[in-house]
């Protein structure tokens, strides 16, 4: 996406949530998820968890925090049931992962980044060893 201010790079993902929900019907965007929009691609799925991430920590605007709250189907999380406990999680990823499956797998399960997934599973083969 080329430079723009942050009220358009807004403006643009949250059109891009819009076509996403009236396609599937629901907000909830897997973690990894592109939608291309006007030709473009947008990195939606890190967008989404970026702008939750922004309002746990208090650094979300108001005025984004009503529009997402208006937009059908959005949810602030959790979107699925998960362990009880970080480190609950981060064993259940370490797990996951040793059984094969794929980062992009693992963090659309947990709705995070697959950096974030490949921290949690770098950070456990430290300790065990």
């Amino acid at each position: 996406m080329p430079n723009m201010d942050n009220n358009t790079r807004f403006s643009r993902y949250h059109q891009a949530l819009q076509q996403y929900i009236a396609r599937e019907g629901d907000a909830l965007v897997p973690a990894t998820h592109i939608e291309t929009l006007g030709g473009e691609d947008v990195n939606l799925g890190a967008w989404v968890g970026y702008m939750r991430q922004r309002k746990k920590n208090d650094k979300l605007a108001q005025d984004r925090i009503d529009a997402l709250n208006a937009t059908r189907g959005w949810t602030w999380g959790p979107l699925k049931p998960g362990p009880a406990t970080k480190s609950l999680r981060n064993d259940d990823i370490t797990k996951m992962r040793q059984t094969g499956l794929s980062l992009s797998q693992i963090a659309d399960q947990y709705n995070l980044s697959r950096q974030r997934v490949h921290q949690i599973i770098k950070r456990a083969a430290a300790a065990a060893s």
